[in-house]
C-alpha cells in the first residue's frame, strides 16, 4: 500500500519562489493538482504573504504620514 507524500510548508516555500529543482517542481505541480490538503496549504502561504504585504505597505503610509505631519 503507497502513502500519499504531503508537502511541507518548506517544501512549498521552494516551490513557490521557483528554487525548487526543476523535476521536483513538476512533481509538485501534478501532487498539487490532485491533493486539497496540499493544495490548501499553498494557498494559505499565499494569503498569509498578501497579508504580509499590506501591513508593510500600511506601515510605510503611516510613516510617511507621521513624517508629512510633523514637519
Amino acid at each position: 500500500m503507497s502513502t500519499v507524500k504531503h508537502y511541507t510548508k518548506e517544501e512549498l516555500e521552494l516551490y513557490r519562489s521557483k528554487e525548487m529543482p526543476f523535476i521536483s517542481r513538476m512533481k509538485c505541480t501534478d501532487h498539487l493538482k490532485q491533493c486539497v490538503e496540499c493544495a490548501s496549504l499553498l494557498k494559505e502561504l499565499e494569503t498569509e504573504d498578501a497579508f504580509v504585504a499590506e501591513l508593510r505597505e500600511s506601515i510605510k503610509l503611516f510613516d510617511e504620514l507621521s513624517q508629512s505631519s510633523g514637519e
